[in-house]
């Protein structure tokens, strides 16, 4: 399968799941996946908000296994109609040109998901969008962004055509096997293996003017969605900075707060005195994102309990066992057993 067809709908119980989304595409049993997997019918909606990361790992990986389409994520995304995500793809609409609009969509992304990050700015020379997973996602990091990016590219298409076109995409991932679908949905020189994941655009594109762009329903539509966002729970940068920064030091060992503080350019009693304000600590973030991350890598047969060790800094795999077991109850190798049935 090339690309979804015309008459698709996306079913309503599968509207906020992308894996579902693609498996409903590729006529797979939705329901009998999901009762495999052990998810309750009722949580399919937010399931990627409310599932634990070995859960989510398992839903991609069947999704993934029975549409036999390495593309699903691609597919998923061209599938979802605009209108899908509300009053964001209204306002990104109504902007009057295609860099407003993008600026639209990063500045009321997390109305449709409060845990990425989209970035847009943009200068003389060109218009830069990053887009950060949180690092529970892991292994499931690819088909989340070819969804995400996929979803923003069949979105502006088809308000200005093939006009828009990024100069470059930068992948925080190895290539995937399915390439092919990459550049034929991007259309654009491709890089992989890169420090981050970012779509570069050429101003001429951002000028490009939205044919269905109305000033006085922009007003409206803004004033909507900054009030749906002044609703939401407000999010901690500190929190988010402190997570990414211990994910990125947890190879090279455990993170200490001091290394930590080092990093986010504040002291250590500040950082401790923040943490406690907003009910966490520094050694409660390390043992939460270690545990989310311990679920996802064991989710994959090829590791090896020493080498998930290793991958979340402890000096030997007793360590881990040990922190494992007080996390959850299981020792690795009996939650690996538990997430295989």
């Amino acid at each position: 399968m090339s690309r979804p067809p015309a008459d698709f709908d996306v079913p309503l119980n599968t509207a906020c799941c992308p894996p579902l989304i693609g498996a409903a595409l590729a006529g797979v049993d939705v329901e009998a996946l999901l009762a495999d997997i052990g998810i309750d019918r009722e949580a399919a909606d937010d399931a990627d908000y409310s599932l634990a990361p070995a859960l989510r790992a398992a839903l991609w990986r069947e999704s993934l296994q029975r549409s036999r389409d390495p593309a699903l994520a691609l597919h998923a995304a061209e599938a979802v109609p605009f209108g899908h995500f509300d009053v964001v793809d209204y306002v990104a609409n109504e902007a009057p040109t295609l860099g407003e609009g993008i600026a639209a969509l990063a500045r009321y992304f997390r109305i449709i998901r409060a845990d990425f990050h989209l970035r847009f700015e943009q200068d003389d020379d060109e218009g830069r969008l990053w887009l950060e997973l949180p690092p529970s996602f892991g292994l499931v990091v690819p088909y989340t962004t070819e969804f995400t990016l996929g979803c923003i590219f069949t979105r502006f298409r088809g308000i200005v055509g093939d006009g828009f076109a990024a100069t470059e995409i930068r992948f925080d991932y190895p290539a995937p096997g399915h390439l092919a679908e990459y550049e034929r949905v991007f259309a654009c020189p491709l890089r992989f293996e890169a420090e981050e994941t970012l779509v570069r655009f050429p101003r001429s594109v951002l000028a490009l003017p939205q044919p269905r762009a109305d000033a006085r329903l922009r007003l409206v539509l803004e004033r909507a969605a900054a009030a749906v966002l002044a609703r939401l729970p407000p999010a901690s940068d500190l929190t988010q900075q402190l997570r990414q920064a211990l994910s990125e030091e947890l190879r090279g060992g455990t993170p200490t707060c001091e290394q930590i503080a080092r990093r986010l350019a504040i002291g250590v009693r500040t950082l401790n005195r923040r943490l406690q304000g907003e009910g966490t600590s520094f050694q409660q973030q390390l043992a939460d994102l270690r545990c989310e991350l311990a679920r996802g890598y064991l989710e994959d047969r090829r590791l090896s309990i020493s080498e998930v060790a290793y991958l979340l800094g402890f000096s030997e795999p007793s360590a881990f066992h040990r922190a494992f077991k007080r996390w959850t109850g299981h020792s690795p190798q009996a939650w690996r057993r538990r997430a295989a049935n």
